[in-house]
């Protein structure tokens, strides 16, 4: 009996999607996002009065800190004992804060944004302390940053979707705006106090605090609960409550008085004492919308485990279901996608380092030819992937065989070409040599002269070609060659010769092996340095010997070049570029660059002191011959 068996990946993801429980799940989605929403909701609720908590901490320690300054100013030394206290107070609170924002809460960036109104902390304390600064300064400034402060920790927090919650949320600002009111009223008047009696603005700024404060307070019962309510009645019926409703009759009256009837200090207490008090209001208040948004998130995340449970139920059946097409599906991709890493990462480098490595004898067909892939029971559509994966590699290989026949026939080619042009140019070096000693008349053996320069240049030219593809040059010393005659052999190789002055050649010796090379890279580099050069600027040469090798520098005058341009050319006179993917004005420096492996030299290019370009050459020590009688160039050609 034939079995019947899916063999498409499009059959099997329909089998998958099918199941009937898939609108069971879908809806089970919704209620859990819905859910998870509203738990997230609650849980950002609870982050943000505790970080409007965390917030009035530091700005308690500023209203205090703001009622002692504004005594001290007003003329109360006795305050300054305290302040110490109440500044290590208000810096450990911001310490706090910044510890809580660190944990990124909702908010905490309005948070962050309002603490910048305390940059000038420092500098205020320090005016203080000086008597530099004015009561008025004093109650701006930290008036300012407490209400920035304040408006930052309350932003957003009135958008709760629970009616309880938002109570007791709005009740927490109104406690807060007549603690700071109260806090406010405290720093005002003790100032006055200090100074003596109203000054300027004092009066109609104390009668605005004291309006503010009591519609804030008048505030709190419309949204409170009986027990906040309660606790800020006896708030407000405290003997310290009472005296201060006391005080502010006595200044309200007596306004116009050259001294008020109250000491800086029985005020200080009694105020102190009422806006301690309100802040524990506060705190309650605070305490309770902690509470109700706890409740919210716990209710919330009941809710989300009971649908995610029900998401789950209805996930596990298609989950089951779904398992072994899964698999059918995951298992031949990974094995695919490691086939396709392993032929991309190995067989084809492979492939193509036999072809480009073969010898000039071998067949290529065969060198590369591809093993076998192994592919047993696999889906028709992941069948025709490594089909097509087959075909890929099978191309590659065939352009990496063809690519390798044409460098091969274009290598041999070149090569050809380059020892045909250059016997043709040695020939035509022997024949005007031989015209040269035969000539007496000047103007003829002018002529002669620079047609040998030409010539000479041509047999550079085709010596280049045999260095770019690899072919040792042909001429070669017998004995060391001194380099002041390398030097001279370069300059006898490039066009404008007469321009470039030697500075300082030291004397030391070429390995005659090397001779050849080394002129022909310095005559490249002499050559690029006049192009670069204005007409009637000179090129400069200096060879010396160091603790390592001889170094020899060619300084140019020209425009120089950029640092991206110094960087590619230094890549391509360090054998670093195929000569291939390069520019064919540039062609030197890919000369340069094999000459200067094969010889195991270091060349750089880089800014002239003044401007233009510097090229180095070091070659190392191993090239250079022990002292003996030194060959000159012309006794070998």
């Amino acid at each position: 009996m034939r079995t019947f068996r899916i063999r498409t990946i499009r059959h099997r993801l329909a089998l998958l999607l099918a199941l009937p429980t898939g609108a069971l799940v879908v809806l089970a989605s919704l209620g859990t996002a819905g859910q998870a929403t509203r738990y997230a909701d609650a849980g950002r609720s609870s982050d943000r009065v505790a970080l409007a908590v965390t917030t009035e901490g530091l700005v308690h320690q500023l209203q205090l800190e703001r009622g002692l300054t504004a005594g001290l100013l007003g003329g109360d030394e006795s305050f300054r004992a305290q302040l110490g206290s109440r500044r290590a107070g208000a810096d450990q609170a911001r310490r706090t804060l910044d510890q809580r924002l660190a944990a990124g809460p909702p908010g905490a960036d309005a948070v962050r944004s309002a603490l910048s109104g305390l940059a000038r902390l420092a500098e205020l304390r320090g005016r203080a302390d000086t008597g530099t600064a004015t009561r008025a300064d004093a109650l701006g400034f930290f008036t300012d940053a407490i209400t920035g402060l304040t408006s930052a920790a309350f932003a957003g927090l009135g958008a709760s979707g629970d009616d309880r919650l938002q109570a007791s949320l709005t009740t927490l600002r109104a406690l807060t705006d007549a603690t700071e009111a109260a806090a406010l009223e405290r720093g005002t008047l003790n100032g006055v106090l200090a100074a003596g009696s109203f000054k300027g603005a004092d009066y109609p700024s104390f009668v605005r605090i004291t309006a503010v404060k009591n519609a804030a307070l008048a505030q709190v019962p419309r949204t409170a609960t009986a027990a906040r309510t309660s606790a800020l009645d006896a708030a407000l019926r405290t003997p310290a409550a009472v005296s201060v409703a006391g005080m502010e009759q006595q200044a309200l009256a007596g306004f116009a008085a050259d001294r008020l009837p109250v000491t800086p200090a029985d005020w200080w207490r009694a105020a102190s004492t009422l806006v301690d008090d309100l802040q524990q209001v506060g705190a309650q208040a605070a305490q309770e919308s902690l509470d109700r948004a706890d409740e919210l998130r716990s209710a919330a995340l009941r809710s989300l485990v009971l649908d995610v449970a029900l998401a789950l139920a209805a996930a596990l059946g298609s989950g089951a279901l779904g398992l072994a097409a899964t698999r059918s599906v995951t298992r031949p991709l990974a094995a695919l996608a490691a086939e396709a890493g392993r032929l991309a990462d190995r067989v084809l480098p492979d492939a193509v380092a036999r072809i480009q490595g073969a010898g000039p004898d071998q067949d290529l067909a065969e060198v590369a030819v591809l093993p076998a892939p192994e592919r047993p029971g696999r889906a028709a559509e992941l069948a025709e992937v490594g089909a097509a994966l087959d075909r890929l590699a099978g191309t590659a290989v065939r352009l990496a065989v063809e690519q390798s026949v044409l460098q091969r026939n274009s290598t041999r080619s070149l090569a050809g070409l380059g020892r045909r042009n250059q016997a043709l140019v040695t020939r035509q070096l022997g024949f005007l040599s031989g015209l040269e000693r035969a000539e007496h008349d000047p103007g003829v053996l002018a002529n002669l002269f620079e047609l040998d320069h030409l010539a000479t240049r041509m047999r550079r030219n085709a010596e280049s070609v045999l260095v770019l593809v690899g072919e040792p040059s042909p001429r070669r010393w017998a004995r060391p060659v001194g380099m002041g005659d390398v030097v001279r052999a370069a300059l006898g190789e490039v066009e404008d010769y007469r321009r470039v002055v030697l500075r300082r050649v030291d004397e030391a010796l070429l390995d005659g092996g090397a001779v050849a090379e080394v002129a022909h890279l310095l005559a490249e580099l002499i050559e690029n340095a006049l192009a670069a050069s204005a007409p009637d600027t000179d090129v400069e040469v200096f060879a010396r010997l160091t603790g390592t090798g001889y170094l020899v520098a060619v300084v140019d005058h020209g425009t120089g070049l950029t640092e991206a341009g110094l960087e590619r050319a230094n890549a391509r006179l360090a054998g670093q570029e195929s000569f291939l993917v390069g520019s064919s004005g540039l062609l030197g420096h890919y000369v340069v660059g094999r000459l200067s492996v094969r010889l195991g030299a270091e060349v750089r290019l880089a800014p002239s002191p003044v401007h233009g370009v510097t090229a180095t050459v070091l070659l190392p020590g191993a090239l250079l011959a022990p002292a003996a009688r030194p060959t000159l160039v012309g006794e070998a050609l």
